[in-house]
């Protein structure tokens, strides 16, 4: 199959599209920072692990000697944080990645974006000529001149780039985010946004990797476009995490509050925090970002990447939360068999 590059391998998709990558056959470097645990990685027959930083331009033509495809999966993500981190890493960084793999003669680099180009405040079903809305937030706006690069990068200099626009990615070793929602639910401490009937844009972790691994493998007459890769089996904030909470034998969640409400103390928490000082720490307890991820109503259609990628959604929310939930237990079970342990530890060393 040629060997093939993930950046941003240690993470959440990246560690999932390194999988199944594996699974087929194909021969995996696994670019990582040099702060990020590769165990697990090093662990996968034909696996090769290597340190890269996308804001590191040397290290990076070392990454892709040798390279067919590129998968780039790195990236500053989250709402919150310093403007000019998220450019380093979501604008330059993805240039210099494209930069050395067309010096290392790479034949296709399929490059993760974000529905967040498209905005949060949609109405209908968004394909993707939808024109680009930045919200307020780094990421965002990170995002798109990304996005925009990238197109002038084909246009100029023929480069082979193709871009995936993932939804609301949801699975196993997800600690983020979906980890945290699991958490919330588990401990009754979860509420549904408003009436809980919006449509969430949930996609299932190994169906994103499905995309990424489907537009590097397509003809050349997908280079230059971009691809939504979603699930339009449409499913309802309320469902969703009563969807959790069944696999958890947890009551559904009864709390509500209202969007609007929550909308403005996240507009008025980020406020407070960016005149504190504090964009280099930890986003508020509550953000716009998160306010409409869950609360917002996004419904996306996915027929392009049907018909150009031959992309099919695998996993439903049953399927997909029955291995969602089921790693959550295993590894909140980890952790508390391990705190006696711990606890012992600590004693001796005393």
């Amino acid at each position: 199959m040629g060997k093939v590059l993930v950046t941003g391998a240690a993470g959440f998709l990246g560690g999932h599209l390194v999988d199944m990558l594996v699974e087929r056959g194909d021969e995996v470097r696994a670019m990582t920072l040099p702060t990020e645990d590769a165990t697990r990685l090093r662990a996968l027959p034909g696996v090769e692990v290597v340190h890269g930083d996308l804001t590191d331009a040397e290290s990076l033509k070392r990454a892709v000697q040798g390279v067919e495809r590129v998968y780039n999966v790195a990236a500053k993500t989250g709402p919150w944080g310093l403007e000019e981190v998220y450019r380093a890493i979501n604008v330059q960084g993805v240039a210099n990645l494209i930069h050395a793999s067309m010096d290392a003669g790479v034949r296709r680099i399929v490059h993760t974006s974000s529905i967040t180009v498209y905005g949060h405040h949609l109405h209908g079903i968004v394909t993707e000529d939808h024109p680009y809305h930045a919200e307020d937030n780094p990421y965002s706006r990170t995002k798109i001149a990304g996005e925009k690069l990238i197109a002038n990068l084909v246009k100029d200099q023929a480069a082979p780039v193709v871009i995936v626009r993932p939804g609301w990615i949801y699975g196993p070793r997800d600690t983020a985010s979906f980890g945290r929602f699991v958490a919330l639910v588990d401990t009754g401490k979860g509420f549904i946004i408003g009436s809980g009937d919006n449509i969430v844009p949930v996609v299932y972790v190994r169906d994103v990797a499905q995309g990424l691994i489907r537009a590097g493998d397509a003809g050349d007459e997908v280079i230059g476009r971009a691809y939504t890769i979603a699930d339009d089996r449409r499913v309802t904030q309320a469902e969703y995490l009563n969807t959790i909470a069944d696999k958890l034998h947890v009551p559904h969640l009864s709390r509500h509050y209202p969007y609007s409400a929550l909308y403005a103390a996240g507009r008025v928490a980020e406020v407070l925090w960016a005149a504190m000082g504090r964009r280099k720490s930890a986003p508020p307890p509550v953000t716009t970002y998160g306010i409409t991820l869950l609360g917002g109503d996004q419904q996306f259609s996915i027929e392009r990447a049907r018909r150009e990628l031959g992309y099919e959604p695998e996993y439903d929310i049953q399927r997909g939360l029955d291995e969602g939930v089921r790693w959550y237990l295993e590894a909140k079970q980890g952790m508390l068999s391990s705190q006696p342990q711990e606890r012992e530890a600590v004693q001796v060393k005393k």
